[in-house]
Parts: C-alpha cells; structure tokens; sequence
C-alpha cells in the first residue's frame, strides 16, 4: 500500500532536483554573458546549506519510520506466533500417535466406540491442518486477528482433548488390560457357573504369588475371585471382595489379611497376593501399590497338592456332598490370572500389572497357557 507512494515521492524530488539544476544554471550563463567574461572581486556570499525540509521530504520520512515500526512489530508478532505454534502441533502430534495405535479386536457391541475413535482422530487431523495454515499465514495477519485466530484454535485444542479424556475413560471400563486378548465372562451370579483350574505342576507351595484382573459387575458380603482346597480344608487359598475390603486367605478362614479397598465396579482392576511359609509374611496389592501387609500369618504351614483350584466359585460344604453357593459366585470378567510359586519382588509384581501383564505368566498357572475350563455359562471373550 506504501510504496506507490514512496515511489511517487522519490520522483517528485529527483524532478524538483533537476529543475533547480538547470535554473542555477542559466543564472550563471546569463551573469557570465552580462560581465563578459569578468568575475566578480568580493566573496561570494556563502549559502545556507542547512534549509528546512520540504512537505514531500517529511511525509517521505513519515512513512519510512512507519513502515520500520511496522516490519520490527510483524517479525516480533511472527516469532511469538511460530513459537506457541510449535507447541501446539507437538502436542496435536502425540494426541494423534497415541489414538494411532492399534487396538485389540473389538467385538460387534463396541462398534460404536471404534467410530468415535475415527471420529476423534480425524478431528484432531483437522485441527493439525488448520495449524499449519494458521502458521504460513500469520506473518501476514495484523497481530490482533493472528491472536483471534489462535485463541480458536486454542480452544478447540482444549475440547479434542477432552473428549479424548472421554473417550478412554469409556475404553478404560469396556476393553480388555493391555497385552490381555482375552477374558473370561461370567454373565451372572449363579452356582453352577464357574471355571475350573488344571495345574501342570503340583500345587504343593512354600510360599506364592498369584495375580488376576477383576472387572466385577456387582459384589456382595463374599464374592469370591479364586479357590483352592482339599477335601481336609477348603480354604487352602482364597481371594475374595467384600463390600468395602478385599481379603486374602490362607491355611483357614483363621488367617486373613483384609485390606480396606474399594475396587470400582465395571472397571479393570488388577490385584496381587503374596506369601511365604518362612515368616509368614503376607501382602496384598491393588493396581501396583500395596495397599496390606503383615506377619506371622500361617508361619510354618505348606499348602498340600491334591486340591481343586476355581475361578469365581469356592466348593464347600453348603450342599450334601458338597457343593456351590450362589451367594459366592462372581459376575464380571477375570484375565490375566498367575500364580507363581515364590514371593514376587516389588518391580516384578508392578511389571505383572503394566502394559505387557497377560505376556508375563507365571510358573505354576500361566495365563493362555495352563487349562482353565468355564462351566454352566461362563465363557471366553475377547
């Protein structure tokens, strides 16, 4: 916009220049023609070089100052611009990489969820395109249009990521754990439905670790997780939740740690047990802290082998013959289940609980390898 008139300005003054050239000039001539040749003998008066600038010459510094003012604000407006730009396409890069990845198979029910993930990937593309647009032009924007533009973007910026937040807070309660491909469903709550449990190794223990994810439907007085026993003692080992605590047994009813821990119900939890005969020393942990620990319970004892090992029921004796009780039953869905035939250390027992937990099995049930059959319902999903 400025320069036609910079440039009108700079001919002006080269005309006005040459004019003054030419009438000094013939001034001169004309003396030389009168005098005939002869110079003046006084001085020439000398001249005042140091004359005020003209009204072209001011607007012509005018706009020049202007223009100056004008490039350094862009350029600072460009580097603020480019700077807080880069953050945000950084930030829209990791959102799009961590929704780029690939997940498990989904079954026809969670159809829903795999288009709204689409739906928000391609939300969170959009908005990178309209980064990088905003980016090439913003050098070009007067500064308070940039800053509107920027505080749109910024805004939408803070909406994917809710959604986002959303959206895997909604995963979080329907998908199976990381590394995990399958589950086992128990629909509902009944006595005949459970899975039965067939060790290649003897479950004669000294000392153990077992470890299972839980997403429970409902939970009553004793929903029970798992069970080990003998015809002598049925409550060999037992894991089981109650209404406001989980409680671990071992060796009898007599000897139980129970902690004061909530899980959320239709939320994947994952749960560890540990003990050994030495000095009694047990613990328990939910999601990989541990939440109970204590001594001296059932020091000394050896859990015998020849028992039956279940998931989701306890054989007692309710029934003749002994039998289920539908009061103990679970409902939900268990993964990820291992017993170890040691004491785990810390960082193994968080690994057990990571992102590869179902890839890390354990010596004595190893979760997709050793046999767990469903009975009277109970199934496998994925």
């Amino acid at each position: 916009m400025h320069l036609p008139v910079i440039l009108f300005c700079a001919l002006w003054s080269a005309v006005s220049a040459e004019n003054s050239d030419e009438y000094e000039l013939m001034y001169v001539n004309l003396d030389n023609e009168i005098d005939n040749g002869l110079h003046p003998t006084e001085d020439p008066t000398p001249c005042d070089c140091s004359r005020e600038n003209s009204e072209w010459d001011k607007l012509f510094i005018m706009l020049e100052n202007s223009q100056m003012r004008e490039g350094m604000l862009l350029q600072a407006t460009d580097n603020v611009l480019r700077g807080e730009l880069q953050k945000l396409r950084a930030e829209l890069g990791r959102l799009a990489g961590s929704l780029a990845r690939p997940c498990a198979p989904v079954a026809p029910a969670e159809a829903r969820l795999a288009r709204a993930l689409d739906e928000l990937l391609q939300a969170s593309r959009d908005a990178s395109r309209r980064l990088a647009r905003l980016e090439e032009a913003g050098a070009l924007q007067p500064q308070e249009e940039a800053g509107q533009a920027l505080g749109a973007v910024l805004e939408e910026l803070r909406q994917t990521q809710a959604d986002l937040r959303a959206v895997q807070g909604w995963v979080a309660g329907r998908w199976l754990p990381a590394g995990c491909e399958t589950a086992i469903l128990f629909p509902m709550r009944s006595k005949k439905i459970f899975a039965s449990v067939h060790p290649a190794t003897p479950m004669k223990l000294e000392a153990f670790s077992a470890c299972i994810w839980v997403k429970a439907t409902d939970v009553l007085n004793k929903t029970v997780l798992f069970s080990y026993g003998t015809k002598r003692n049925p409550y060999e080992i037992q894991l089981y939740l109650s209404y406001q605590s989980i409680v671990l047994v071992v060796g009898g009813e007599e000897n139980r740690l129970v902690t004061d821990t909530v899980i959320s119900l239709g939320t994947w939890t994952h749960l560890c047990s540990t003990w050994n005969s030495e000095k009694g020393h047990v613990a328990l942990w939910v999601n990989g802290d541990l939440v109970a620990a204590t001594v001296d319970m059932a020091t000394g004892h050896v859990v015998p082998e020849g028992g039956i090992l279940q998931v989701g029921q306890e054989k007692n004796g309710c029934c003749v013959g002994g039998g289920f009780d539908e009061t103990l039953a679970f409902s939900g869905r268990l993964t990820g289940f291992n017993i170890w035939d040691r004491v785990l250390s810390n960082e193994d027992i968080r690994k057990t609980g990571g992102a590869e937990s179902c890839h890390i099995r354990g010596n004595v049930v190893g979760w997709a390898v050793t046999e767990i059959q469903p009975h009277g319902g109970a199934q496998y999903v994925s």
